[in-house]
């Protein structure tokens, strides 16, 4: 005898077929500009966003796992390839497992003598204490593997100092027109008695050339490297030239910006920018930046026109949050042209040009959470200023502008994550607006500061310490979603959920089947967070929880456990929400040496 009710399954089955048949007849449409993130249930941050030769782009994040049940911090190399509308290429988990942390902070595309791609070089911090080699490279090939890896540094070969490097970073890796990789940074001594910065160059086999250390001879007093606190943060090569000013010939080089200071002396901090040749000699330096207030190199570009710019933050004596000031200088004597300070923006990455002449940066909005993206004309005029994010935290790395005018920004989200934090790209038109998305239109106080370009000079030595090491990649889980157009934001926690919520709309309807087809059988988003998907709560996402769902709909069938009754949190999930900048940054400095106020987000540490 057949019953007049239809079994569960048996429905749920048919519903199934339906839902599949509309499925595959369905094409979405994706906008050009949107939001998205991608990563793993660790926390991730992208330092740095590069475009590649083949039209896409390559992000370099540190991939960081506090384990509350395991005293201890993991920080492996997070490197991924993404195309232009945020879909993942590839991504690898690099590092000296499981010992080592290593915490990149810049990647370059490096190219043979014809142009062509051979892979990629990755530069950072070593987190582990008193190494005299403490600044790595690492090279891959163009899908990511590695291929080699070493580090560098060394005692001063200076008699009766006996100086022994303790800590270090590199912060930008390029290539040059010789095909070298150079990197630029610091160094900290034993002691805590000074940091000095360094130029690196090896060959793309990651053989040495030369690595060359400078001080700051104002407060030179013991020794080498004593009294002195001064570091690297960015590096361009350039071509022999002409002064588009003065007419003075300009040899090939580099243009390097930064921060020097006297150790101890509160308000002495100020930004550095040195043109050396391609061997790393100093030919021209200088110092910038208010007087009494610390300021800092953190960008430099050579524009089209042959001028140099050069961003850096000012900490501010008031108190107030740290705002950002962009100079304009000759490329032949450093000579200060123009400059130009932001109250209520905070660079966080570099100085690009546009290919009508304006300059794009990327960072966040001084007194909110949301990432931003700053653009201004060459003399300083804003033309606008606008933060994107939600309503927890949101930071801006690096922007780019692609072929067709639109802006592409990379960084960090704690909003719509896998796990703490998450990767964060943002895809802009032109004019920075976003339609259909949460933006920002952010109101800053741009100023004209007017301070004079002052005089310092810089010796230096050579380390020539070297040592390869053994490293290993994996793929990691990473997933990516598209944020907006699509997913609409709400005013709870990233892991906070209703199990079965497949399209986070706070109800449990048929929709929510639907988008769990779509993501098993036609590539479709991600639930966020993924555990939401889990409707029958046996820690996978199958066509089991399809029909858990539909029998709960229509058939009677038990709810889901929790929690569903009401938004909540994951009972499995030991990781913490971050809510505001000062969480993010307590988060991310729970195993550093910096924090806000030392200028962050740069590992620098020198200020």
């Amino acid at each position: 005898m057949s019953s007049l009710t239809p079994k569960p399954k048996v429905l749920a089955a048919h519903l199934i077929s339906l839902m599949l048949l509309g499925l595959f007849t369905f094409s979405p449409i994706t906008a050009q500009e949107h939001m998205a993130n991608f990563g793993t249930n660790d926390f991730e941050l992208s330092m740095e966003m590069i475009p590649t030769t083949d039209g896409n782009y390559v992000t370099v994040s540190p991939i960081m796992n506090f384990n509350v049940t395991n005293a201890g911090l993991g920080i492996k190399i997070y490197l991924s390839k993404v195309d232009e509308n945020s879909n993942v290429i590839w991504s690898r988990k690099i590092g000296q497992f499981p010992s080592v942390n290593q915490f990149p902070i810049s990647v370059t595309e490096v190219v043979d003598d014809a142009g062509s791609s051979i892979g990629y070089a990755i530069t950072g911090i070593s987190i582990q204490a008193a190494t005299p080699d403490p600044i790595f490279v690492i090279t891959t090939d163009t899908n990511g593997h590695v291929m080699a890896s070493r580090t560098y540094g060394g005692n001063l070969p200076i008699a009766g100092t006996n100086l022994t490097p303790v800590a270090g970073v590199g912060n930008k890796i390029i290539q040059d027109h010789q095909g070298n990789l150079v990197v630029v940074g610091s160094l900290r001594f034993a002691g805590n008695i000074g940091v000095v910065p360094f130029i690196l160059n090896t060959q793309t086999n990651l053989n040495l050339n030369y690595m060359r250390l400078y001080h700051d001879v104002r407060y030179l007093t013991n020794g080498f490297g004593i009294g002195s606190m001064a570091g690297f943060d960015d590096i361009v090569a350039i071509p022999a030239m002409e002064d588009p000013q003065t007419g003075e010939f300009v040899p090939d080089g580099y243009l390097i910006t930064g921060g020097t200071r006297q150790v101890g002396v509160p308000g002495s901090a100020e930004t550095l920018v040195v043109r050396t040749d391609p061997g790393g000699h100093v030919l021209k330096s200088g110092i910038y930046g208010p007087t009494f207030a610390d300021s800092k190199g953190r960008g430099i570009e050579l524009a089209s026109n042959g001028l140099v710019k050069v961003v850096s933050h000012v900490k501010e004596a008031t108190g107030a949050p740290l705002s950002t000031q962009i100079f304009t200088l000759t490329p032949a004597s450093l000579i200060l042209l123009q400059q130009d300070r932001y109250h209520g923006f905070i660079s966080h990455g570099d100085i690009r040009e546009t290919n009508n002449g304006e300059f794009i940066l990327a960072g966040r909005g001084a007194f909110d959470r949301d990432g931003a993206v700053l653009r201004v004309e060459p003399n300083g005029n804003i033309v606008f200023f606008y933060g994107y994010g939600s309503n927890h935290v949101e930071i801006l790395t690096d922007v780019h502008e692609l072929y067709d005018g639109t802006l592409y920004a990379s960084g960090v989200t704690t909003t719509w994550c896998q796990g703490p934090a998450d990767e964060y790209l943002v895809r802009t038109k032109d004019d920075g607006t976003l339609p259909g998305c949460p933006v920002l239109s952010l109101n800053i106080d741009r100023s004209t500061p007017q301070e004079p370009m002052r005089d310092t000079d810089w010796e230096s030595v050579n380390v020539t310490l070297v040592n390869a090491h053994e490293i290993v990649d994996v793929t990691p889980d990473t997933v990516k979603r598209q944020i907006c157009p699509g997913l609409v934001p709400v005013p709870f926690p990233w892991d906070w959920f209703r199990r079965g919520d497949f399209t986070r709309d706070q109800e449990i309807n048929v929709a929510d089947a639907i988008a769990s087809l779509s993501k098993l059988f036609s590539s479709g988003p991600e639930s966020v967070p993924a555990n939401a998907a889990d409707a029958n709560a046996d820690g996978n996402h199958d066509i089991g929880d399809v029909i858990y769902t539909l029998s709960y709909l229509f058939s009677g069938g038990a709810a889901p456990a929790a929690p569903f009754t009401q938004v909540g949190p994951d009972p499995e999930q030991d990781q913490p929400n971050i809510f505001s900048v000062e969480e993010f940054f307590q988060y991310y400095n729970q195993n550093f040496r910096m924090d806000e106020a030392g200028f962050h987000l740069n590992f620098d540490l020198e200020i």
